[in-house]
């Protein structure tokens, strides 16, 4: 299992540090990263969202409603409790608690899903994936891009940023997605292809970008940086269990949920960061931590739960 955990997190931190080494190289600089994150946000990670949602199928999304729920309530429910206390309780900046806030409650379950979900879980891993990415995509993407935006023109009113962020492709083409399939559209994959040739170049893309940003303002380990990493690797998936064992919550149920709970973060938090300009090195370096921590975390609940 341990090789399993390595193989699936490994390509995440090469990839952070082929992005250092280009930028030790002065191959690329932070000015062409931002190109890389403004290709992302506005062509790759949309295609990717639209192509991935529009092949799931809708009674993927009915089929397991329990474990629907668990990671709805982790991710949204995360998503929400984190934002609420780094805005209104810690009076944070709103751009800095949403970005704090996608650290502790995103999740890389579209990278690493496959190999870990797939071999723990083999016959429910396309299922757990599928529903972990349409989270994020559906949900914690379009929030996060409306409240950085209204950030970004805090001179405009609620109505302006709100029409100004729903014309971001990167908004309206995962929501468009999910209500196509929800009334019974799907893509076949042949025609999937046509969005996944540039989409697929997302994941990597992101972390190269990410490992730029890294080199250029230094990774650090700073007490916010373990915050969300602690958050999102510990105390989120610790908090679920609990409710899912008070919930009398069944067994199968309960390991599929925490195991994908229990993912390192996702790449979104820095592909935002990059874009908009907020805590860039932060949200690099609490992916960093979180990918190389959740090999010790995910071994123990693995050992743990006998999964």
């Amino acid at each position: 299992m341990a090789e399993t955990l390595i193989s699936a997190l490994l390509p995440i931190v090469v990839t952070l540090f082929i992005g250092c080494f280009a930028a030790w190289h002065k191959d690329f600089t932070e000015q062409q990263a931002d190109g890389i994150n403004k290709l992302i946000m506005t062509y790759t990670l949309p295609l990717s969202l639209f192509g991935g949602i529009m092949t799931t199928p809708r009674v993927t999304i009915f089929s397991h409603l329990a474990v629907a729920g668990w990671l709805l309530l982790a991710m949204v429910g995360g998503y929400l409790a984190a934002l609420f206390i780094a805005h209104f309780i810690l009076h944070q900046d709103i751009a800095i608690s949403t970005l704090r806030s996608l650290a502790v409650a995103s999740s890389a379950v579209p990278f690493v899903g496959p190999t870990i979900l797939g071999s723990l879980f083999p016959t429910q891993s396309a299922l757990l994936i599928s529903l972990g990415a349409l989270i994020i995509n559906v949900i914690q993407v379009p929030i996060s891009v409306i409240l950085l935006s209204g950030s970004a023109h805090v001179q405009a009113s609620i109505g302006e940023n709100l029409l100004a962020a729903v014309k971001k492709p990167v908004v309206w083409a995962p929501i468009l997605a999910f209500i196509i399939v929800l009334c019974g559209g799907q893509l076949s994959p042949a025609w999937a292809k046509n969005f996944t040739v540039l989409g697929s170049a997302t994941g990597g893309l992101a972390l190269f970008a990410s490992g730029v940003i890294l080199f250029s303002r230094k990774p650090i380990l700073s007490l916010p940086v373990w915050i969300n990493t602690l958050s999102k690797n510990i105390f989120l998936p610790l908090i679920m269990f609990g409710l899912m064992v008070w919930a009398h919550t069944p067994t199968h149920i309960l390991n599929m949920s925490l195991m994908a709970i229990s993912i390192p973060t996702g790449a979104i938090g820095t592909i935002l960061a990059s874009q908009y300009h907020k805590a860039e090195q932060e949200m690099a370096s609490s992916l960093f931590l979180s990918t190389v921590l959740s090999v010790f975390t995910m071994g123990f609940i693995i050992i743990m739960r006998n999964i």
